[in-house]
């Protein structure tokens, strides 16, 4: 039988734990025993509940994570998250187990998970095979220049149609394909991908900030359309990012 990982998130930007939960939620031997904002919030769980796997930011309000996990014993395992690499050295010296950059693509999530089950020894001997403890990250196959190139989902960044093309933003590349906007929106799931504009598909775990019109991601700045702006708050909303101070 499969014993699962009992993990828990400490982060307190929304975004980022929700881009961790639905990570998370993608490996079935991983179970979320708890979300918190704060090393403080966290301590209850740790306190009550076997936690074996702690996902960590480390500009936390309060106590930094850093110095939260330091505070601890036994030390727990650690995977620290964080968008400041210049954290890296000191977070190994924690003998972390792994250190994601923000904005964290699931294929680093996957490796950084699989590093923890090889030093879990118990664990590895209660899976058969590696293969059932993770899965392949979604991805779609785009004709680029003749050639059928795999794309993952967790790198598209935005999706923007030009004249008989559309591109397709991954934040390291730009892929050119000779598909409708509409095309590819039918093969991207409605709960990560959402139509703005006309011209614009955004990854929704990749919006960085937004307004009544405007939409940042990776340095770009794209239009919400006029008849799109109802739809795409509504789907935001569900986030419960808190709209009234919008401009």
């Amino acid at each position: 039988m499969t014993e699962h990982i009992n993990c828990i998130i400490i982060e307190d930007e929304k975004p980022a734990a929700d881009l961790l939960q639905i990570y998370i939620g993608r490996v079935e031997l991983l179970h979320i025993a708890g979300v918190f904002t704060s090393g403080t919030q966290a301590m209850r769980c740790l306190n009550s509940e076997k936690v074996d796997l702690i996902f960590a930011d480390i500009n936390l309000p309060g106590i930094n994570g850093l110095d939260f996990i330091r505070s601890l014993s036994p030390a727990p395992n650690v995977i620290f998250t964080t968008a400041h690499a210049q954290y890296a050295v000191e977070g190994f010296d924690l003998d972390a187990v792994d250190f994601l950059l923000k904005p964290i693509p699931f294929e680093r999530f996957l490796k950084a998970v699989n590093r923890f089950i090889k030093l879990d020894k118990h664990l590895l001997e209660s899976n058969t095979s590696k293969s059932a403890v993770i899965s392949e990250p979604p991805f779609i196959f785009i004709r680029c220049e003749k050639k059928m190139v795999k794309i993952l989902l967790d790198d598209i960044h935005f999706v923007e149609a030009q004249k008989n093309y559309i591109l397709i933003n991954t934040g390291k590349d730009v892929f050119r394909a000779y598909h409708s906007i509409s095309e590819l929106e039918e093969k991207l799931p409605e709960t990560k991908f959402i139509r703005i504009h006309r011209s614009y598909i955004v990854s929704i775990p990749k919006i960085e900030k937004f307004s009544h019109h405007m939409i940042e991601i990776a340095r770009s700045s794209i239009p919400i359309g006029r008849h799109y702006g109802t739809a795409t708050l509504q789907a935001l909303k569900q986030y419960q990012v808190t709209l009234g101070d919008l401009p």
